[in-house]
């Protein structure tokens, strides 16, 4: 019974956990340059259809992307078989320097976000 116990308690601690890193978004660097280049990457998890795109979006993707989501820049990248994804995205020169949100959509609804930080080049 102790052993039940025990392995209930571990369960309810590590299984939010793991449930949680399903699906991300992460941007490395998470500070860079303007004018230089990040790699934009994460997992959509079981939330939408392997066939969606994975639509991550940036005021800092802008001029980097013709595409847009709700009128933010927008990358649209196709998943991999486990519903990863990931690209590389060159930030403009001229973009203001700042914290820039970075968010994932797919399948109608969000699934992470990051923060870029963008630096004087």
């Amino acid at each position: 019974m102790r052993k039940l116990i025990a392995a209930l308690c571990a369960l309810a601690l590590f299984a939010p956990a793991a449930l949680a890193a399903s699906h991300f978004v992460k941007v490395s660097p998470s500070t860079v340059k303007a004018g230089k280049t990040v790699r934009v990457f994460g997992s959509v998890g079981t939330g939408c259809g392997r066939t969606d795109p994975a639509i991550v979006f940036s005021r800092a993707f802008k001029g980097a992307t013709k595409r847009e989501w709700a009128g933010v820049p927008a990358l649209y990248l196709k998943q991999n078989k486990h519903g990863g994804f990931s690209a590389r995205v060159t930030i403009r020169k001229a973009i203001k320097p700042g914290r820039y949100h970075v968010g994932g959509r797919c399948g109608g609804g969000n699934f992470g976000s990051a923060t870029l930080k963008v630096t004087k080049p």
